[in-house]
């Protein structure tokens, strides 16, 4: 998510779409609590599922409960994507419901085998980051950190896929959905054109920048066997805030934190800090570090051996954009890309 942590969570004063509202679960993660979104409508529907853990079951319990529900009562899950976060307890929601689940089409093989995907998914970023110069000791570190988070969640049929352009109809509204890949691949937002609200999962959060994390690409099959491929997080990422950016909206109502009410400013606000960014990063690379991961510990420290997934991807995304723009360049040299100015 990223190198910062937040508890913080919806706040009242905030106009938040009628018949929509959060329940906020714990998480065992550094980000902190997780904002569902449930719709008290027909079907009734909860927006993302939570990690799978005891106290965040019991908590979203509670908080049905206080608005009249049961998990039994659900009838629609939709996740915005599939980090362990979002979509942790859906199998168990389902089995003690039979709600239906929609979720992007493109993951809906990744949910459905989420134990094999998963490890994978894994095996291919650490091959990556290794070639990036992540030291093997490191990798083995963050394998076994990987190993804990896939205990926070399980398989889940996706019954409904969705795509581009499709709508979520409820008896007294619809959501437009759009796929907006960056801070994963699988990201979609839903959009309340008549409330002009957005329900965003990470997409865009008040209080912190979404990570663009380096991951398996949709259509692995063909191309995960490919250490060359090149991964765009970040310039996805970038082209999906450009998308969101033009849409007329009061709120996005996130997944993490309070909502957003000016996601103009917000959007240029992460625009610019990008921007530092890459100067910051030419600076690392002219100073002598010749790996991602030197600069990964010259920017962040010993963050960069704890969160390596967080701070690599960080990285990567600015390094590819800078290479893409002709200001830099990588050199294989024994197995590990060396970075230069051009």
């Amino acid at each position: 998510m990223s190198m910062e942590t937040a508890a913080d969570a919806p706040t009242p004063s905030v106009r938040i779409p009628d018949g929509v509202s959060p329940v906020v679960l714990p998480t065992p993660f550094g980000v902190g609590d997780v904002n569902l979104w449930l719709v008290e409508s027909s079907p009734l529907t909860l927006v993302d599922a939570g990690p799978a853990t005891a106290l965040a079951l019991e908590t979203l319990e509670r908080g049905l409960a206080e608005r009249g529900h049961r998990v039994e009562d659900l009838e629609r899950i939709v996740l915005t994507h599939h980090h362990a976060d979002h979509f942790g307890l859906a199998g168990q929601l389902v089995r003690r419901s039979g709600a239906e689940v929609h979720a992007f089409g493109g993951i809906a093989g990744w949910l459905g085998d989420v134990g094999r995907r998963s490890r994978q998914e894994m095996r291919f970023v650490e091959e990556r980051l290794v070639r990036h110069g992540l030291p093997q000791e490191v990798a083995l570190g963050a394998r076994a950190a990987d190993a804990m988070v896939r205990g926070y969640f399980e398989a889940v049929e996706v019954t409904h896929p969705l795509a581009e352009g499709d709508v979520l109809a409820f008896e007294d509204r619809e959501w437009h959905v759009h796929h907006r890949p960056g801070h994963s691949t699988s990201d979609t937002v839903f959009h309340d054109r008549e409330a002009r609200a957005l329900v965003g999962g990470d997409h865009l959060l008040a209080h912190v920048s979404s990570n663009a994390l380096i991951s398996e690409p949709l259509n692995a099959a063909e191309e995960a066997a490919d250490p060359t491929l090149r991964l765009t997080p970040l310039r996805d990422y970038r082209a999906s805030l450009a998308r969101t950016r033009e849409m007329d909206l009061d709120v996005v109502l996130g997944g993490h934190g309070v909502p957003v009410t000016d996601h103009r400013a917000l959007i240029d606000e992460r625009s610019a800090a990008t921007e530092r960014r890459l100067t910051r990063i030419v600076d690392e690379i002219a100073a002598g570090h010749e790996t991602a991961f030197d600069i990964a510990r010259a920017m962040w420290g010993r963050t960069a051996y704890v969160q390596v997934h967080l701070v690599m991807s960080e990285v990567l995304g600015h390094l590819e954009l800078l290479e893409g723009d002709g200001r830099i360049a990588a050199d294989e040299v024994d197995g590990v890309l060396r970075l230069r100015e051009v």
